[in-house]
């Protein structure tokens, strides 16, 4: 392979990562205040945003979930994906370079913590576990957050936040000199 192409493929996965990234900062407003889910039995219909569901584990006492859900289906997965469009865009727009080590270190901590797609798991289980009891339909909310969740994982795969490279054990205990 040309040393050309492979810039190419790298300058590539940059700018997939960029798009993804904003893509689900996009999607994340109308996932936060169109309709999630709508639940109704005998004419009674009750429609629920995205943390309709955090303030109802919060008025139930269960605060500290409350919080877990909040920080890791909703704020921490917007702010790893501004992280990563942070990250990415100097590149693509010709910007001066920052230094960006700090952020680089957070995004390697929030892609652990950041995890949208269970919160769409234990959406979908629950309405399964509801279909047979009411009714119960997915609003263009749900849709939007289950995108942005798809936008996140697809950032995240699209550039790689680890260093790469084999550990420096492989190497002979020795650390790989700066670039």
């Amino acid at each position: 392979m040309a040393q050309g192409s492979r810039l190419q493929g790298s300058r590539l996965g940059a700018d997939t990562a960029l798009v993804f990234s904003i893509t689900g900062l996009v999607l994340a407003v109308p996932a936060a205040v169109l309709p999630f889910v709508r639940a109704g039995k005998l004419g009674d219909e009750r429609i629920s945003l995205l943390f309709t569901g955090v303030g109802s584990l919060w008025d139930g006492g269960m605060r500290a979930l409350a919080v877990l859900v909040l920080l890791c289906g909703g704020l921490l997965p917007l702010a790893l994906l501004a992280a990563l469009a942070v990250l990415h865009a100097p590149s693509r727009f010709r910007w001066l370079k920052a230094d960006l080590r700090f952020l680089h270190r957070a995004a390697l901590v929030l892609e652990h913590w950041a995890i949208p797609e269970v919160q769409v798991l234990a959406v979908l289980v629950a309405l399964m576990k509801l279909g047979s009891l009411v009714d119960v339909t997915t609003g263009p909310g749900f849709w939007c957050y289950c995108a942005m969740a798809l936008s996140l994982l697809a950032a995240q795969r699209s550039f790689e936040l680890a260093p790469s490279g084999p550990p420096p054990s492989a190497r002979g205990g020795k650390a790989a000199a700066p670039q």
